[in-house]
């Protein structure tokens, strides 16, 4: 990782943003949802954890925000120090088809105590693949760009992401994610739960 605490921030948001899938892929047509997830990244010069939560309408649209804490080795010089950033990020996510697999734009602003601000923009793709009658799983593949919003903040950063949860019962899911950012691979896991409902039939809840 570059000798910059601004990059070094933009990386860890771009690793967080590069795994916020869409949490819809897992509601059909006509189902809106409310979720909750929080997950754990092993940076190759550090971790973070995130924790968010949002609403998503199945096929067609989400809203989610996230709360991200990085702690990050940043060389300096004949020494290295470590760094804890703090960032906030909302996100907007549209879905542009949802056939076989599911396609969604997404574009996001986060804002950290350490660094410039991002602009996010993105996209990912993912399909369900069957398991079980109560388990199916969700490989998604992100692709997100970070440009920071201040002068002489360095240029922008992508990431390239993969999540691969397990839905399990319709209700909570589980699973690895990897990201590829400026050179650093990094892995972590994230879980979440989904209370899903019928937006034609509201008496009828996913529960």
């Amino acid at each position: 990782m570059k000798n910059s605490f601004a990059l070094a921030v933009l990386v860890s948001l771009n690793f967080s943003i590069s795994n916020t899938y869409s949490q819809g892929i897992f509601l059909e047509k006509g189902e809106a949802g409310f979720f909750a997830n929080g997950g754990y990244s092993s940076l190759e010069s550090g971790y973070a954890t995130s924790f968010g939560g949002g609403f998503a309408l199945g096929g067609v649209m989400e809203l989610g925000f996230s709360s991200t804490n990085s702690t990050i080795e940043v060389d300096q010089y004949y020494y290295s120090d470590e760094i804890e950033v703090n960032s906030k990020t909302i996100s907007l996510g549209v879905v542009l088809l949802k056939k076989k697999a599911q396609l969604e734009l997404n574009v996001g602003y986060s804002t950290s105590d350490m660094g410039s601000d991002a602009l996010l923009l993105g996209f990912n793709v993912g399909s369900e693949i069957k398991l079980h009658e109560q388990l199916s799983w969700y490989p998604v593949f992100s692709f997100a760009v970070g440009i920071p919003t201040e002068e002489d903040s360095g240029n922008p950063i992508t990431a390239l992401g993969l999540t691969a949860p397990i839905l399990i019962a319709e209700h909570v899911y589980l699973g690895p994610t990897f990201a590829l950012s400026e050179g650093d691979l990094s892995w972590g896991v994230t879980a979440g739960i989904l209370i899903s409902f019928d937006i034609a039939n509201t008496g009828d809840s996913g529960w």
